[in-house]
């Protein structure tokens, strides 16, 4: 609870400091909810021409959208330090974390809130009970799907800036990822076959991270259950296991600098 209640104050430290240029705020917040309108006009405009694809309708595809901007969104504002985490091992920033006594990692998710994710947190709520068809009633599994969902994004992310640990390159390159497991997640399941398939439940993991989420609410069973809770748990051990591992390097000073 001590650890819990010490990451809550970091993240209102970084919410605090997010809001401090209220123009910028605004400014950031209102220019994703139009991007976010923008994308959803793109799939309206589609399903008026095509009704469904691979099975997946216009509300299937905003129960998606829906989920994914929640996901976004809440791993921006409370888990904001994941953008730039690869850049901050490699400048060298852990050192003063390195001297306290809490968890290095949290301290590095709660250093920073990003102020659009605002945007995506609106923008999702509002998809989810308009578009998506959801109710009130549907709020605890929509919960359990963001928990899962939230926690294999940002634990995809600690693991690639986790590579920061190894190659200067990193700074980079683990944000491209980040974007790029988040461009996959932002389409119907259906479309994937064969390699990108595999992909899109490893290496690039947005089956665990919107596609199961997603099959759930659709057909809420045992094993989807199982599915999305173990991949959840999966990917925060292995984010966990790299991460500390990568400290280990940092502490004997075998890390590239950038």
């Amino acid at each position: 609870m001590n650890a819990l209640s010490t990451y809550a104050a970091n993240v209102a430290t970084a919410i605090r400091t997010s809001l401090m240029d209220r123009t910028n705020f605004v400014l950031n917040v209102l220019g994703m909810v139009v991007n976010d309108v923008f994308f959803l006009a793109l799939w309206y405009m589609f399903f008026a021409g095509f009704r469904e694809v691979g099975g997946w309708g216009l509300h299937d595809v905003a129960l998606l959208l829906g989920l994914i901007m929640l996901i976004v969104g809440i791993s921006g504002v409370f888990f904001g330090g994941f953008r730039d985490m690869a850049a901050a091992i490699l400048r060298g920033e852990i050192d003063a974390l390195l001297t306290q006594p809490r968890s290095v990692l949290a301290r590095l998710l709660a250093r920073e809130s990003i102020a659009n994710a605002w945007g995506d947190l609106i923008m999702g709520i509002w998809m989810l009970f308009t578009f998506a068809g959801l109710s009130w009633p549907d709020l605890p599994l929509v919960v359990l799907g963001l928990v899962c969902g939230t926690t294999v994004y940002v634990a995809s992310a600690v693991v690639y800036a986790s590579l920061a640990f190894r190659f200067a390159g990193a700074r980079s390159f683990a944000r491209d990822l980040t974007d790029f497991m988040l461009l996959f997640s932002s389409y119907p399941g259906s479309i994937y076959s064969g390699v990108t398939k595999v992909a899109a439940y490893t290496l690039i993991p947005a089956g665990f991270v919107v596609l199961a989420p997603v099959a759930f609410l659709r057909a809420p069973s045992a094993s989807t259950l199982a599915i999305m809770i173990g991949s959840a748990v999966l990917y925060a051990a292995i984010a966990a296991f790299l991460f500390h591992l990568g400290l280990g390097r940092y502490r004997r000073g075998l890390v590239p600098t950038g």
